[in-house]
Formats: C-alpha cells, structure tokens, sequence
C-alpha cells in the first residue's frame, strides 16, 4: 500500500500557463519525447501532430482491425500491435510502413501484446505459457522468461508492455504491473489497476487514477500526485507539458 500526497496548487492554470488544443473524440492517444501527438480514432486511424500543434500524417490499417497498443517511445521507429490479427507493424516518423511481422510465426496460442525492445527488437507476451520473451525483428529469439504461473495463481493477459532500458513493465489491467529485468526475469509486482494508460520515467510510473495524474515511486514506494483534472478522461505529461484528453479535444499545457 502507498500514500498519495495531495498539493494544493497542483492543476492550476496560472497567469504563467499557456493551453493549446487539438480536436479528437476517439478511443486513445500517446506522447513522445518531442512532443509530438499520436492519436487513435474511433476507426482506428492514425494520426501524428508535431509539437507545433499541425498534423504531420494520418494513416488507417483498416485491414488490421482494433490498434491495441502504439508505441512511440522511439519516435523514428513506431510500433503498433493489432492483437486480433497478431500483427506487429513498424513505422517512420511520417506512419510509412517499414515492415509488418506476423507474431504467429513465434506463438501457437496467442500474443497478447507486443511493443519494442530499448535495442529496436520486439518484446511480446506469449498469453498461452503466460511468458515474457524478446525477438529480433526476424523473430530470433533471443530471451524466453519463466512463466508466470510459477509465481503467481493470477490469470495474465497483459495489453502493454514498455521498455525503459532498465524494466521491462508488464501491464494488465485486471492484475496491475509487473516489473522484470532486461534479461526477463521477474522483480516485483505492483497492484496498480484499472489503468488505461501509463508512462515511465527514471524510477516512477506516472498514470492518471482520475482525477489525479499520480507519480509513484516504485523504488521507494513513495507518491505523489503532480497534476489534477476532474473532468479528463486521460493524461499524459511529457517535456514540461501536461496533455490532457478533456471532452472532444486534447488540452496541451505548457507551464512558463
């Protein structure tokens, strides 16, 4: 268990703030570290807006069917899963397809969720052995994790996975986060549950538990809550910057 630490002046919009927008009523959207905006409609088209607030590109993988999960931690080579289809598709910075990787070809059962590795290879989530392994992009495996059912009686069928060079963050909605090693072993488990969305950044996960985005320490189990909105549905804070999902648009805060 952990404490959240309320501050009083948190989600205020001063005199020294400046608020941008962008339109969107759809079904999710991420950050990068350049500030640019992905957003993912209700069709499940693709578009990208540069930190300047203009639209860069829009693409629709119609054929794919439900964007589970896009990842953009690296903003020149962009992942997006399709778990219905188990298809992984990497892309440019402009949404260009770059290749297209059947994940069937590594699991008889299902991947749950595949996202890049810190290297540019692909981590997945075997759903059917409950594993965590890491791919080339030829899909040479290169790091097959224990099962988790060795340490756990919980059922895990994980949506995202993240790679922050250090942790490989294991992310079901139902069950919370799990934490392991870039070589694939299991550190710890975190019941934080419920999430839509989540960010890392050095030893804290931030995510948004309306109305509060909360940074929570996971090495010293400590947290805080950094920003306040009753009226988003998501937030996510990247380079000074809170963007905030607030009926049909994307508020961008910048802080001066």
């Amino acid at each position: 268990m952990f404490t959240i630490a309320l501050m009083s002046t948190i989600g205020v919009r001063s005199v020294n703030s400046t608020t941008e927008s962008i339109p969107f009523s759809g079904k999710f959207f991420t950050t990068d570290n350049l500030g640019n905006v992905f957003l993912v409609q209700s069709d499940n088209s693709i578009e990208k807006y540069g930190a300047d607030g203009n639209r860069v590109a829009v693409v629709n993988f119609k054929i794919y069917g439900s964007l589970s999960q896009l990842d953009v931690t690296n903003p020149f080579e962009i992942y997006c899963y399709y778990a219905d289809q188990q298809v992984l598709l990497i892309l440019d910075n402009l949404l260009n397809v770059r290749a297209e990787i059947d994940m069937t070809d590594v699991s008889t059962g299902e991947v749950s969720a595949a996202a890049r590795s810190f290297d540019n290879g692909i981590w997945y989530f075997d759903a059917s052995s409950m594993k965590l392994l890491k791919a080339t992009k030829n899909l040479a495996t290169q790091i097959e994790g224990v099962p988790m059912g060795t340490w756990t009686k919980d059922v895990w069928k994980p949506t995202q996975l993240l790679d922050n060079e250090k942790n490989i963050f294991v992310h079901d909605s139902a069950n919370g986060i799990c934490l392991f090693d870039v070589f694939g072993n299991y550190y710890k488990s975190i019941e934080i549950k419920g999430l839509l969305d989540f960010q890392v950044k050095k030893n804290k996960i931030i995510y948004f538990e309306k109305p509060h985005l909360v940074s929570y320490d996971y090495t010293f189990f400590e947290s805080d809550t950094t920003y306040i909105d009753s009226l988003a549905k998501m937030v996510r804070t990247n380079n000074g910057k809170i963007y905030s999902w607030v009926a049909d648009s994307i508020q961008i805060i910048s802080r001066e």
